[in-house]
């Protein structure tokens, strides 16, 4: 069994979030790790509810759409996608196409759809990877110069929005997005959150830090409008799910 080893290109600024949506589970779990190995941060989806039950509210960079989903496919996913962001003025994510079928027909109904490029099933897992770079990419040069990241100055407690808003922050505030922002689409424990706030695990504890990241949530939907993407993991944590930056 090959071996794939973390790869981080550097033309491509990483993390770029990717959500997988695929029904066979075994491939959507080799889709999920290998580019996971890869620099990308990806979530997996069997179906389009599943998936339609984060999006919008989680940017994605990034679609890997089975053409032949159970219920609504992966062509409706792309146009739905598509008409939406372009309604309420968002970036459209990339979209890459996955087919069973090779026919001209399904070819152009997947670019009338809107994907940004069209592969066959069989297509090695290097070769859909250079597709979602290859996309990438071309996304990156026809973005404005303006950045839709979040960015945190720890040392100003300040959180500048991507519409350009910028927010002070308290102590337990900084903490917390500054443990979040370095490990971006990865959950982040409890424990470890209390321990950058150098406070012990105990259930007073745990009740103030999901205080602090649910007022801080209304904080930023109450000054700028846009939701900050930060999400409860399983009751155990949080994994912030946007694009970030930090400065020291």
């Amino acid at each position: 069994m090959p071996v794939y080893l973390p790869l981080h290109p550097p033309h491509i600024t990483a993390p770029y979030l990717l959500a997988v949506v695929e029904d066979n589970t075994d491939l959507l779990t080799d889709l999920v790790e290998f580019l996971g190995l890869r620099g990308f941060v990806a979530q997996g989806f069997t179906a389009a509810e599943a998936f339609f039950g984060v999006w919008p509210a989680t940017h994605f960079d990034l679609l890997l759409l089975d053409v032949a989903l159970p219920g609504a496919s992966g062509l409706e996913i792309a146009q739905q996608v598509r008409a939406q962001s372009a309604s309420a003025g968002k970036t459209v994510p990339g979209m890459v196409m996955l087919t069973a079928l090779d026919s001209n027909h399904d070819y152009v109904l997947g670019l009338n759809a809107g994907a940004d490029m069209y592969l066959s099933k069989r297509s090695s897992l290097e070769v859909i990877e250079a597709a979602c770079h290859s996309v990438l990419r071309r996304l990156d040069q026809a973005k404005p110069a303006a950045s839709d990241a979040w960015r945190l100055q720890a040392r100003l407690w300040q959180l500048q929005t991507p519409n350009g808003a910028v927010l002070d922050l308290t102590h337990a505030e900084v903490l917390l997005l500054s443990s979040l922002f370095e490990k971006p689409g990865q959950a982040v424990m409890r424990k470890e959150l209390l321990t950058r706030m150098d406070k012990a695990e105990t259930l007073s504890s745990i009740r103030n830090l999901d205080n602090t990241a649910s007022r801080l949530r209304r904080k930023v939907q109450a000054a700028c409008g846009i939701e900050l993407p930060v999400r409860p993991s399983y009751g155990k944590g949080y994994t912030f799910t946007g694009h970030c930056k930090m400065e020291a």
